[in-house]
């Protein structure tokens, strides 16, 4: 049995292995913490990741094209607005009963909240930045 020459490959084959490592390290890592293993299931979430981020700059030919990168962008848009107006309405029915006497944050819950503003502030900066340096 010979061994194929890497270059014969095709590119859906390099992005499957990619992906393949991203869903390998993630479940390694939520297992390692599950059965008190957390640092190990670190390392390989790590590991994993390092060779998911690989596989396509070592590639010899592109991995991804423009139909990948337009269905990222959907994907990212589509999260995105699933966060932002869930958020919105959540927090603001939350803040609205603590207004009313019926609702007390916890402090993880709050932690929650600030987190989900400081991501907001975030990405309107970088997306400010962007924009002018376009």
């Amino acid at each position: 049995m010979t061994a194929l020459p890497i270059s014969e490959f095709s590119s859906r084959t390099y992005r499957r292995a990619s992906n393949a490592s991203y869903v390998v390290g993630i479940a390694a890592l939520l297992l390692g913490v599950a059965v008190g293993e957390a640092l190990i299931g670190t390392v390989v979430y790590v590991a994993a990741f390092a060779v998911g981020v690989t596989i396509p700059r070592a590639s010899p030919q592109p991995v991804y094209d423009e139909r990948d990168e337009a269905l990222a962008a959907r994907t990212s848009d589509l999260v995105l607005t699933a966060i932002g107006f869930g958020g919105f309405a959540v927090f603001v029915s939350l803040w609205t009963l603590e207004l009313l006497g019926r609702f007390t944050w916890s402090s993880e819950l709050l932690s929650v909240f600030w987190a989900w503003c400081a991501f907001w502030l975030l990405w309107g900066g970088t997306y400010t930045y962007v924009r002018f340096r376009a």
